[in-house]
């Protein structure tokens, strides 16, 4: 998919150029306003050109990629129109590396003087403050190494600067390189040394829980969803598969509970590996959100039996299925987990390493 950021100071003809683009446009595009995502704002609004306002700013910038991002996975180019200043581009790459878009940066900049007689002259413009449509025009004066995405439309109608772009980006001209996503830092905390058995069981099962988020971060759902013969597992799998270890032990077998979403519905007669296989149809956002509610619904539970005050020797409400071994342990439990994730783990710094070369601890 394609991604147009068509920006600019106030009265650069952004919505105008935005709207031609798109109708001349060869496959099914979108056009996002970001004023949109301004006015939604009801009630605790700032002026995103007013000191602050930056919060703000960074959470309509997380909204308008994320709708970008849903528009795209649907098969839409997008183009935005809005003041989206280089200081906002890093979540834009960010999310053409993770989604494999084609990314467009293009700036109408005209002069300061035809900047503030179209800004201020408009009736229906919000913005038509004379100091803040020279500080927005500021902000574009001066592009860096991104000055080769700036078009002079001071003396240009909407209609032959639309034109003058589709054509350069027809030629491959304003697109941002897409940077190689980065892996994500080790943010792991090594268990303690000396702690009693309860924290230092729980630490470890920690490590192993961020060993395999740290493993599994900066890939595509295309990586996530690569097999590697002769073995047939995936990271994505993987992911979804801790996913059902955690909830199968702490919620089926501790408390004796049902399953969480997705997998108390699952038709696991039909396949008894539907976790491995169904991970192909979810996003990467959704696989490590899967595992992070399973994870926080564990230690919730694992709380509770602490709190009960039978610690470690709790036993399960569900017991083993081997005849005559009756119900598990909490201590038992966090011990088969530890090892789950470290046994899966091994796998996941294989499968990691044959994808990009990633290698680590």
């Amino acid at each position: 998919m394609t991604v147009t950021l068509l920006t600019g100071p106030p009265g650069a003809g952004k919505t105008t150029v935005a709207v031609l683009l798109a109708a001349d446009a060869e496959r099914p595009t979108v056009t996002l306003t970001t004023d949109t995502f301004y006015r939604s704002i009801s009630t605790g609004f700032v002026p995103p050109y007013l000191a602050g306002s930056q919060r703000q700013n960074e959470v309509v910038a997380d909204a308008i990629v994320a709708a970008t991002t849903a528009y795209a996975r649907g098969g839409y180019d997008v183009v935005l129109d809005g003041v989206v200043g280089p200081w906002f581009l890093p979540r834009f790459r960010a999310a053409a590396a993770r989604e494999d878009w084609d990314l467009a940066y293009v700036v109408l900049r005209p002069g300061l003087d035809a900047t503030l007689a179209r800004a201020t002259g408009r009736a229906d413009a919000e913005l038509r403050d004379p100091a803040a449509v020279r500080s927005m025009h500021a902000a574009f004066a001066d592009l860096g190494e991104l000055e080769p995405h700036a078009r002079d439309t001071t003396d240009e109608e909407p209609a032959a600067t639309a034109t003058a772009v589709r054509a350069a980006l027809d030629d491959g001209a304003f697109r941002l390189p897409t940077p190689a996503p980065e892996a994500e830092e080790d943010r792991r905390v090594d268990p303690p040394l000396r702690a009693d058995e309860l924290t230092t069981l729980r630490a470890f099962l920690d490590f192993h829980r961020d060993t395999l988020r740290w493993k599994t971060a900066g890939l595509t759902a295309e990586q996530l969803n690569a097999v590697h013969p002769p073995s047939s597992l995936t990271l994505g799998g993987l992911l979804k598969h801790l996913a059902l270890v955690e909830t199968d032990w702490f919620a089926v077998k501790l408390d004796g509970d049902t399953a969480m979403a997705p997998f108390d519905t699952a038709d696991w007669d039909a396949d008894r590996d539907w976790e491995f296989h169904s991970a192909a149809d979810d996003s990467p956002e959704e696989l490590r959100a899967l595992l992070d509610a399973a994870v926080a619904d564990s230690d919730r539970r694992v709380d509770a039996a602490v709190a009960a005050g039978e610690g470690l020797d709790r036993l399960s409400r569900t017991e083993s299925n081997r005849p005559g071994e009756g119900a598990f342990s909490l201590r038992w439990i966090l011990v088969h987990m530890i090892e789950e994730y470290a046994r899966h783990n091994g796998q996941v710094d294989l499968i990691r390493e044959a994808i990009d070369g990633a290698t680590g601890e």
